[in-house]
């Protein structure tokens, strides 16, 4: 995970490494394993959490993509369900 601000002496104590939620943790593990795939990599994909359940939405460029994020969701630990809004191109 990012920080936006620079600090010198590593992060402040109130922030936390890591997400804190289950959900916030789920949605950083699928983003990272979505990074991780060459053709999903520069795809705009907005991936959202609630009780498990994943949320894409977005465009992709090709109609394969909304199939292969679906599949890799679906394929990621502990996702109850995928709700996938991704438009391909024709859309």
């Amino acid at each position: 995970m990012t920080y936006p601000w620079l600090f010198p002496g590593g992060l402040p104590s109130l922030f936390h490494a890591v997400p804190t939620s289950p959900d916030a943790r789920l949605a950083c593990h699928l983003f990272e394993r979505m990074q991780r795939d060459p053709l999903l990599r520069a795809e705009r994909i907005c991936i959202e959490v609630q009780n498990r359940v994943v949320i894409l939405e977005g465009a992709v460029s090709e109609p394969a993509l909304k199939v292969r994020a679906h599949t890799l969701a679906w394929a990621t630990p502990e996702v109850h369900d995928v709700n996938n809004r991704l438009c391909p191109p024709d859309a």
